[in-house]
């Protein structure tokens, strides 16, 4: 098991805290020891020994801090000036110690809180008041009442210090709520008459945090079970693979969520650069419908685009060819439609994170639908007349898209066929035009 002393120069508490290192990655876990004991004591009583396959295998890393419970919460100095040293070491744990830790952990991981009595008192103020900062705290046998050290007195600053006394305070709608819910809480004591302290205060904790609306695990062992080394051990080896799993579960499931937020700005520029090329017919509306409709037409017309270009090589079926291919295009300009308006829904229920979806489901859709699209035209090829001209067939799945008036979308192909032959042929020609969209109808009646 490695072991490194790591010095902090606090400069808020204005002297050197010792923290002392167990393991070499993993998640770290901040553990406070109890009132008065230095920070090897937790070696020295066999808490570390209790976690030392986690941390051999990399599973944990350890960082076992030194306190000043001395000076606030077990002082006889002045009330108010013990209420200040607490919030002082406070601000050392969340200012400079959270970030010694990511340094020495080399990650970003947000640490675990973990006590015993007073260290659990601890565990139970940085994990409550920074939920920002901590992924949780496991607490075994803390008094998270301040009325044990101070008896009556109360000010603004030891109020902050004493989470029996904002829980009851805090609103159900309070932004802490639901990162509570996305954090591992923990509250376990004994029923022994030495955890008198502990098992009244667990359960206001327990009270407070349900009527909050928060999730959290409040045990509550034996009446056998003491205020000791041996229970806390017991309890810390049951508990741990259990909060670690849940630890795990939770911070997988927020890697989706950032990769969403780091791909939405391409995302959006890519939907205004398909919008303003291919914008004008077939997205009108359901871009007056929406905004979200307009984008999500934009992901799918680049997408029909390249396999028109597959086509192109037969491009030459013009005089029996055109009407089903034309015949075809226009129907899958419909079907996009239905996909279209579940994004829109979606956008009613959720705020950004439903635009993520819209970016991606519609597309992924498209991709299944487009190639069987660019199938069909292909089947004309076995006609293979002489290769016209390349521009034509690029043209005409564009001009499909604009609306089933086929007399309008078929006059260029006729043009362009006409303009090899006499100028007579144009009326000819012109009337075969018109006479075809009537014959698809009836097709399409069928």
């Amino acid at each position: 098991m490695g072991k490194k002393n790591v010095v902090c120069k606090s400069a808020i508490l204005g002297r050197e805290m010792h923290v002392v290192v167990h393991g070499e990655k993993g998640l770290p876990i901040v553990v406070f020891p109890t009132m008065g004991m230095a920070p090897e004591s937790l070696e020295e009583v066999g808490m570390v020994d209790e976690l030392a396959d986690y941390v051999d295998s990399g599973v944990v890393q350890l960082f076992c801090t030194e306190t000043i419970d001395a000076e606030s919460w077990g002082s006889d100095a002045d009330n108010e000036e013990r209420a200040q040293r607490q919030e002082t070491y406070y601000h050392f744990v969340v200012d400079e110690l959270v970030p010694l830790v990511h340094k020495v952990n080399g990650t970003d991981a947000r640490p675990l809180a973990l006590g015993c009595d007073t260290g659990a008192t601890q565990a139970s103020i940085v994990a409550l008041r920074r939920p920002d900062l901590f992924q949780g705290c496991v607490c075994l046998s803390g008094c998270y009442d301040a009325r044990r050290y101070f008896g009556d007195w109360m000010d603004a600053t030891l109020y902050d210090n004493t989470p029996c006394a904002f829980l009851p305070n805090m609103d159900a709608d309070h932004p802490y709520v639901p990162v509570y819910n996305q954090r591992q809480l923990l509250f376990c004591t004994g029923q022994d008459a030495s955890e008198a302290d502990s098992l009244r205060s667990t359960r206001v904790m327990g009270e407070q945090l349900a009527r909050l609306g928060v999730d959290v695990w409040c045990d509550y062992w034996g009446g056998d079970v003491t205020h000791t080394w041996y229970w806390w051990k017991k309890q810390l080896r049951y508990f741990m693979p259990i909060v670690l799993d849940d630890v795990e579960k939770t911070t997988a499931a927020e890697k989706p969520a950032k990769r969403r937020a780091t791909r939405k700005p391409a995302a959006k520029k890519t939907a205004v650069k398909t919008t303003s090329a291919k914008k004008p017919a077939a997205a009108k509306a359901t871009a007056a419908k929406a905004p979200a409709a307009a984008a999500t037409k934009a992901a799918e017309k680049p997408a029909a685009k390249k396999p028109a270009a597959k086509p192109a090589t037969t491009a030459a079926a013009k005089k029996a060819a055109e009407p089903k291919p034309a015949a075809k295009k226009a129907e899958p300009a419909k079907k996009p439609a239905a996909p279209a308006a579940a994004p829109i829904a979606k956008a009613a229920k959720a705020a950004a994170p439903a635009k993520a979806v819209k970016a991606e489901v519609p597309a992924k859709a498209v991709k299944a639908e487009v190639p069987a699209k660019a199938v069909k035209p292909a089947a004309p090829a076995k006609v293979e007349p002489k290769p016209a001209a390349k521009p034509a067939a690029a043209k005409k799945p564009a001009a499909a898209k604009v609306a089933p008036k086929a007399a309008a979308a078929k006059k260029p192909a006729t043009s362009k066929a006409a303009a090899k032959a006499a100028p007579a042929a144009k009326k000819t020609a012109a009337t075969k035009a018109a006479t075809k969209p009537a014959a698809k109808k009836g097709t399409s009646a069928k």
